[in-house]
């Protein structure tokens, strides 16, 4: 809140690798729980720009590439007060099934570690709705 612009730390930038400050921080509960606490709202991007995103990195042996999100950051680092503040955040501001990807390959250290995902479970990041007039509304399959 001292920040003279504290949209930057909102924002992607090319020099970071397309990162944000959100995912470089997560490794810390307590940057995490201030940033995206609900009176920053303001300086969130919009829904069509989402915050918390898979970033590209090149392996260290320059062959072929990996994916990591703030997510996987803050696990590696086991900062769960950062997971569930992260997962509180997707589940309010990024609630659609194009959120579902950032879960992958953590879903199951996410139960393993017991973090809280019934918020997670009940709302649209896993749950795909298609709308198609010829299909019968009530169908065996």
């Amino acid at each position: 809140m001292k920040q003279p612009r504290p949209q930057f730390f909102y924002k992607s930038f090319l020099e970071l690798d397309g990162a944000n400050l959100v995912y470089i921080l997560s490794f810390d509960s307590v940057c995490i729980k201030s940033l995206l606490d609900d009176k920053n709202e303001d300086y969130f991007p919009n829904s069509d720009y989402p915050l918390i995103y898979m970033n590209k990195f090149t392996k260290k042996s320059g062959n072929g590439f990996f994916l990591h999100n703030s997510i996987d950051l803050a696990l590696d680092s086991n900062q769960i007060g950062a997971v569930s503040k992260l997962i509180e955040y997707i589940v309010k501001y990024q609630n659609n099934y194009v959120s579902s990807y950032l879960f992958q390959k953590s879903i199951i250290k996410l139960m393993e570690k017991g973090i809280h995902c019934c918020d997670l479970m009940d709302s649209d990041i896993f749950s795909f709705k298609f709308d198609y007039d010829d299909w019968p509304s009530v169908h065996t399959n």
